[in-house]
């Protein structure tokens, strides 16, 4: 707002400072919560955090916003009295689109049908107004998601006939990621039209990658509310698809793969502002592999799906994902919740033995991410100690560091179920461990002699408590 030699010396009201970015607002907008930002900061904020960054108050992002026309005016003023001391005059914002907006193109829509989608502008303008958080919540209520998910499954079919199709598919599966589908719709969709899962299927096998990210988060928002029944029997072609997604990421978790950039360019027309930066793409990613990772886990109860998942590679995949992306606390905890149930199934166990990193990842994960990824680790330990052949196995977790670890658990303050696990594991070995002359076996054998209280105030008197 100022320049550099003149900063110091100008003092700025605190009543214009933005309270999230700590400069002078621009647009200032009053939240329900009765605190006053500028209006892009708490945008950004609540679409990652749905609360008030200083009352901590829920708000969600379609909260409402409200101008405050009488502060602009005031920081308007106080900059042009300071514009011979360096202070840059703003302009008056712009105002959003608002509703009138949205009640317009969904009129059309009603009267055309999805010949209106199908107009050049349309879904852009769509687009642009579902920025704003509150023509979200009236899209929803008009019922544009499903009309978007009708197109989807047009453009699907137009594609499968080489036909035109492609731009409004890439469209409309950005617009549904912007506005959701209402759990209510959720619910139901799934099961009004089996087409909606054949034609997301037939997405997901296709290269655009962003297409595929968007299409696993509608799959997600749309599973997590229908029937458990659906859930139970999706096509393997579905599973197939996620695990393909999965392993693009992997291939490139900075998306600065060229095959990545090409198809973003190749792919989506220039929509000016509403063109995601890298930053929002990144975010869609991430978004995108927990919702696939949350399918994978919810589905993976039953154990036709375990055995999908599993034949089709599942297993090499997630630990190649966790290898990749390090310090994401909850793909870390999901990943170890999918690997934990695959790994009940003997196919499963040998696919994680057989990956080179299977057992070191999850030895390295234990004790650094959270209560519940330390129960899942231990329990994948657990399972592959029990029911995998000995010679396979205790070299294995010998050299990667495993017992250490479990000794550490021992040592620890944690979980009492933890400890259990994990002397369970080191009883089932006990003799093969004398093998290695690593392991010093006085202290395992008093680890595993002492009872936890003795093992809790040993910690204790360690630490200096």
């Amino acid at each position: 707002q100022m320049d550099h030699e003149e900063e110091e010396e100008i003092e700025i009201p605190n009543y214009f400072i933005c309270p999230i970015s700590l400069e002078i607002m621009k647009d200032p907008v009053t939240t329900v919560s009765g605190i006053t930002y500028d209006r892009q900061c708490i945008v950004k904020w609540l679409e990652k955090v749905p609360s008030c960054p200083v009352t901590k108050q829920p708000l969600p992002l379609d909260s409402d916003l409200t101008p405050n026309h009488m502060l602009r005016r005031l920081i308007q003023h106080w900059c042009v009295e300071n514009e011979t001391r360096g202070v840059v005059r703003i302009s008056t914002p712009r105002a959003p689109p608002g509703k009138l907006n949205v009640v317009e193109e969904i009129k059309k829509l009603k009267k055309l049908g999805l010949e209106a989608l199908r107009r050049e502008d349309t879904l852009q303008k769509l687009e642009v107004l579902a920025m704003e958080g509150n023509n979200r919540r009236f899209m929803c209520e008009a019922g544009v998601h499903k009309s978007l998910i009708l197109l989807v499954v047009k453009c699907t079919s137009e594609e499968e006939e080489g036909r035109r199709g492609i731009k409004e598919l890439d469209e409309s599966l950005r617009l549904l990621h912007l506005i959701g589908v209402p759990s209510n719709d959720a619910k139901t969709i799934l099961m009004e039209n089996d087409r909606i899962m054949e034609s997301l299927t037939w997405v997901l096998h296709q290269q655009d990658f962003f297409n595929k990210a968007y299409t696993v988060l509608l799959l997600r928002n749309l599973t997590e509310y229908t029937s458990s029944h659906i859930v139970e029997r999706l096509n393997p072609e579905v599973f197939k698809g996620i695990i393909r997604f999965l392993k693009d990421v992997v291939k490139s978790p900075n998306l600065t793969s060229p095959s990545v950039s090409d198809t973003v360019q190749s792919s989506r027309p220039s929509l000016g502002k509403t063109e995601p930066s890298k930053h929002d793409h990144s975010l869609v990613i991430k978004q995108a592999v927990t919702s696939a990772l949350m399918i994978l886990l919810e589905t993976s109860s039953w154990s036709r799906n375990r055995s999908i998942l599993v034949d089709l590679g599942a297993i090499s995949e997630l630990i190649e994902l966790e290898m990749s992306y390090t310090g994401e606390k909850r793909m870390t905890e999901l990943m170890l919740g999918v690997l934990s149930r695959l790994c009940c199934c003997a196919n499963g166990r040998a696919d994680f033995l057989a990956h080179r990193g299977g057992i070191a990842v999850v030895t390295k994960r234990l004790l650094r991410v959270s209560p519940a990824a330390d129960d899942r680790a231990l329990s994948i330990l657990s399972t592959v100690s029990k029911f995998s052949p000995e010679n396979m196995l205790v070299e294995e977790l010998v050299n990667v560091g495993t017992v250490e670890k479990l000794c550490t658990v021992l040592r620890v303050d944690c979980g009492l179920n933890l400890k259990e696990k994990a002397k369970e594991i080191l009883k089932d070995h006990f003799d093969e461990w004398k093998k290695f002359p690593c392991i010093d076996m006085t202290l395992l054998t008093k680890l595993l002699s002492s009872s936890p209280k003795d093992q809790l105030n040993e910690f204790y008197s360690r630490v200096g408590v």
